[in-house]
């Protein structure tokens, strides 16, 4: 009888070790399969595309490190490339990287050495610093024809002196125009028509990211609607009152409100009670816009500036020192 239990486990030991070997591991901890199987990318997880686009992957500061890993099977058998954009930036299974501010296209492919591949896409987005130049995304900023003056909303713009777009730079010059401040420049004339990756960079020479901006034969078309016209003098005394009770009913919000001004002085656009169309608040924080020379202010409208129209008896131009030509809505 003991030798036939002796027997019994023996054959069992034989079948599992049997079994250990023909599911052998290899150095990543997985199950060892053949170069000639499909690969397949274990981690990380990517979410579900929507409406045609990837889902965000990953989101991190700029002054943060982008770094991971990837798991592949067969392991052995498998190289892995990273792609930025279409660009590959990397190869291997860990990846360091440093990302300027901005929206970028992330695709992982791993491919054996059958030239058997598959990939995996998605969104990594690179946060500015709250003290970063962080342009806008209007339309009318990026889209822009060679050659032609363009802007560029943002806040923190008067840090900025060099735009680069590809690789050809343009000399920015800052326009304050309280919470529409924006930097001028000169599109490169030599750009060839397609959509470019763009660099802004500050007086001591640091470089922020700024988006993509396309370059284009036609600059997009704005539909503005002039609200009044003719020559208005503003000082602390005479503010603009021409369209006073009149501005509630004539916009709403999503607006933008531009005031075509000349001279030199100060002012912004206020409620009846003097304060700030946009933040509610009076003088000594209403911000008033420094005006120097022909200049346009403008204001994008939100609910709560019209809220402050009705509640404090609508709108005007204040300050000193400048005359409004034109008003006008978008």
């Amino acid at each position: 009888m003991k030798k036939i239990l002796y027997s019994l486990v023996a054959v069992m030991v034989v079948l599992s070790m049997g079994m250990l070997g023909s599911c052998s591991e290899d150095n990543d901890g997985f199950i060892t399969a053949t170069e000639d199987d499909f690969p397949q990318i274990l981690l990380p997880w990517f979410g579900e595309w929507e409406n045609g686009e990837p889902a965000v992957y990953k989101s991190l500061s700029r002054n943060t490190e982008f770094v991971d890993s990837v798991t592949v099977t067969p392991a052995l058998y498998t190289t892995v490339e990273w792609f930025i954009d279409d660009e590959k930036i990397h190869e291997g299974k860990k990846i360091q990287h440093s990302f300027l501010t901005g929206e970028y296209i992330l695709k992982i492919v791993a491919t054996t050495t059958k030239g058997k591949s598959t990939s995996r896409t998605g969104k990594l987005v690179v946060l500015p610093l709250d003290s970063d130049p962080n342009p806008g995304s209007d339309i009318r900023d990026r889209l822009v024809v060679p050659g032609q003056p363009a802007k560029l909303h943002g806040t923190n713009m008067d840090k900025v002196v060099k735009i680069t777009i590809g690789e050809k730079e343009a000399v920015a010059t800052f326009v304050e125009n309280g919470d529409n401040s924006y930097i001028e420049y000169i599109v490169p004339a030599d750009l060839a028509l397609g959509t470019y990756r763009v660099t802004l960079t500050d007086n001591e020479g640091n470089v922020y990211g700024g988006g993509k901006i396309e370059i284009s034969n036609e600059a997009p078309v704005v539909t503005e609607e002039t609200l009044w016209e003719g020559e208005f003098s503003v000082t602390w005394d005479t503010p603009f009152t021409e369209l006073q009770e009149q501005f509630k009913d004539l916009v709403k919000s999503g607006d933008i409100v531009r005031a075509y001004v000349t001279g030199e002085g100060q002012g912004t656009m206020t409620t009846g009670w003097w304060n700030n169309i946009l933040t509610g608040k009076g003088d000594p924080e209403r911000e008033d816009i420094t005006i120097s020379g022909s200049m346009t202010l403008e204001f994008t409208l939100t609910d709560y500036s019209m809220e402050l129209m009705n509640e404090q008896a609508g709108a005007l131009f204040v300050g000193n020192g400048y005359t409004i030509t034109k008003i006008s809505k978008e």
